[in-house]
């Protein structure tokens, strides 16, 4: 059997819990898993690789509460190897 998964949603986890505590106070749950399997549109990744293009996707983040979206690119870390399009602009 497959895992359901949300068809409007570009990038998916697909998981397995591999450990499940109570935090400090017994407030919530802290759940640490393993992917197993990551599930992207093919029009947010470079074809013929498994890197996903930074410039043709956009999440919407969830920051204390706020929600964001990308901006401009603003630079990169050396240990980026994601290769780019061709026709890739710096703006998402």
């Amino acid at each position: 059997m497959r895992p359901p998964r949300v068809a409007e949603c570009p990038v998916q986890l697909e998981a397995r819990a591999t450990r499940v505590r109570a935090d400090a106070t017994g407030s919530f749950r802290i759940i640490e898993a393993q992917v197993l399997r990551v599930h992207c549109d093919p029009r947010i990744v470079v074809g013929g690789t498994h890197h996903i293009d930074p410039t043709a996707w956009s999440p919407l983040i969830y920051n204390f509460r706020h929600y964001f979206g990308l901006g401009r690119e603003l630079g990169h870390s050396f240990r980026s190897q994601t290769p780019r399009r061709k026709d890739a602009t710096t703006s998402v």
